[in-house]
């Protein structure tokens, strides 16, 4: 550890590993390309089931939420028609790059593990920064 540096170089750190953290992740998400579709096919064996059909455990639910005094097979029913949706949403999504020099990828990705390096090392830093001073303090 470097002797000499105080509270305000661990905080400079810190801040350029977020600067260069969030530079990365910006350059990282304007180089993806994501497309969506509907698409249960790898739960289901090949068969895409309609929308109306998975919202029909929802519609069911909510019927019998409002009809039975014991509301839990409603709730049941709800959760597992929502969470089959959301299932359904992210299983349809398509992530990919797209084309750029080698020189925007190693800067894309140099940026990210810059920041996540100068972050780890201005916490690390602060961490023993706060141990030294507290056995100061008690001796």
């Amino acid at each position: 550890m470097n002797v000499g540096m105080g509270v305000g170089g661990i905080m400079k750190n810190l801040l350029a590993g977020i600067a260069f953290f969030v530079l990365g992740v910006f350059l990282i998400t304007q180089n993806t390309v994501v497309r969506s579709g509907f698409n249960l096919r790898g739960i289901t064996g090949g068969y895409n089931p309609p929308f109306g059909i998975l919202l029909l455990p929802v519609l069911i639910g909510i019927i019998l939420l409002f009809a039975m005094k014991k509301q839990i097979w409603g709730w049941i029913l709800i959760g597992f028609g929502l969470a089959t949706i959301l299932l359904g949403l992210l299983m349809g999504l398509e992530i990919y790059f797209k084309p750029t020099s080698l020189y925007v990828a190693i800067l894309m990705f140099g940026c990210t593990a810059v920041g996540v390096g100068l972050m780890i090392r201005g916490v690390l830093q602060s961490n023993s920064k706060s141990g030294e001073e507290t056995e100061d303090e008690k001796a």
